[in-house]
């Protein structure tokens, strides 16, 4: 349980938010957190449950990479990002070691800071997209009532980069971390829903632990369309290989 997590909270206003009152959100989102000190260099601490502990910590200036990082289904505006005039970081220690409940705790974390603040927008888990906060606060309120992992659409990222004069593709990040391939879908630059498929793909994967698909065969996004898997070199330069999807 030694792994650190991190989150990044963007704000419209440079300040910390009470104790008790983030010990109040995290109760009501079923996380007992405990004993929230201020420390003379304007952090606050908390106990967690199993020995972990929680910080949060204002930084007085804007997130340095918020005005580039990628959007999402989930992403607010640019010219709501802009208006951020400082970022909180949430560092958790020793939330559980399986990645789905740790990932959840930490979104369940974020949201119970989010709740606190004039919070902007928020980033954790692969970190390449900020979410928009009030749907990491409706997101986590469901998933807390509903007892439900914290969705892909919040877990993994998705990167665009272009292939050719004609095509481009979206990668996946995230999806090795909970024992999955990462999905690259080829498309033309022109076409529509590609990336909407590459996350749809990803949904279907991660929901279904069983789910396989062999090299050679075909999935498609109708009955009719068949698009042949394939396996090739994840085109970062690192980690195993990924599903290549090519869609006409």
């Amino acid at each position: 349980m030694s792994e650190v997590d991190i989150s990044f909270i963007l704000t419209a206003t440079p300040r910390l938010p009470g104790a008790a009152a983030v010990i109040a959100s995290a109760n009501e989102l079923g996380i007992a957190i405990t004993a929230g000190v201020e420390t003379s260099d304007g952090m606050l601490t908390f106990a967690l449950p199993d020995d972990g502990s929680l910080i949060v910590a204002l930084m007085p200036a804007p997130h340095p990479d918020a005005p580039t990082m990628l959007g999402g289904p989930t992403s607010p505006p640019p010219e709501a990002v802009a208006k951020s005039r400082a970022h909180i970081i949430v560092t958790a220690l020793g939330l559980p070691d399986d990645a789905w409940t740790r990932d959840t705790q930490m979104m369940l974390l974020t949201a119970a800071v989010i709740a606190n603040v004039d919070a902007i927008a928020a980033t954790f888990g692969v970190g390449l997209t900020f979410h928009a906060a009030d749907a990491v606060a409706k997101i986590a309120a469901y998933c807390a009532s509903e007892d439900e992992l914290v969705p892909p659409e919040l877990a993994i990222a998705v990167t665009a980069a272009r292939e050719s004069a004609t095509r481009m593709s979206f990668l996946t990040h995230g999806m090795v971390r909970y024992g999955r391939e990462e999905f690259l879908v080829t498309c033309p630059i022109q076409g529509k829903g590609a990336r909407d498929f590459a996350f749809t793909m990803a949904r279907w994967m991660l929901t279904d632990p069983d789910k396989q698909l062999p090299t050679g065969e075909t999935v498609g996004r109708t009955a009719d369309e068949k698009l042949r898997i394939q396996r090739v070199p994840n085109p970062t330069g690192k980690g195993p290989e990924v599903i290549r999807l090519d869609v006409p």
